[in-house]
């Protein structure tokens, strides 16, 4: 009985850390980013200690949102690298970097985070995963709300599954920055 259980969480695991395509809706470009170009409905999120942050809050910004869970070892890879972004974002007023544990409880991300490189604040993101199609993780996407829409929607511009590292990012952010919103 124990190893049918074993394998049903092996099964789950490979699927949630594997990308299955199927979510991706724009054309793949040369660097692995999906130009999506989909409405991002209005949310909230709350982080760990239940502060709530909402996409009318992101108004005027280019966001990169950071899906992960700790049990993901490309995640974990790209926490140190994210963490640097981070802070390197720390003084714009223009691009905002967060991070959206998915399917984890908060007393297990919190004891993770006592033991890893991440000094951002970390937010539940289990409320967007249907909505938003993730399919795997890392998930990385970059929506553009300087813009929202009347009912305060924002504009995912750019998805990307598995590892990613930050220049790719960065490069992204810069190519939707030189746009005009």
């Amino acid at each position: 009985m124990r190893s049918i259980a074993l394998a049903g969480i092996l099964f789950i695991l490979l699927i949630l850390c594997a990308p299955l395509g199927a979510a991706g809706e724009g054309p793949a470009l040369a660097d692995g980013w999906e130009d999506v170009r989909q409405k991002a409905a209005p949310f909230e999120v709350k982080d760990l200690g239940g502060k709530p942050l909402q996409l009318k809050d992101l108004t005027g910004k280019v966001v990169v949102i950071d899906f992960w869970a700790s049990w993901c070892r490309p995640c974990i890879q790209e926490l140190p690298e994210l963490a640097a972004y981070h802070r390197r974002l720390a003084g714009r007023a223009d691009v905002a970097l967060l991070s959206f544990n998915v399917g984890e409880d908060r007393a297990a991300v919190e004891a993770f985070l006592k033991t890893s490189p991440v000094s951002f604040p970390v937010y539940c993101g289990d409320a967007l995963v249907e909505t938003l199609e993730l399919a795997a993780f890392p998930t990385k996407l970059i929506l553009d709300a300087r813009k929202p829409g009347e009912d305060g929607s924002a504009v995912v511009r750019f998805r990307r599954e598995g590892l990613t590292s930050v220049a790719s990012i960065e490069a992204r952010v810069a190519a939707l920055l030189a746009e005009q919103p």
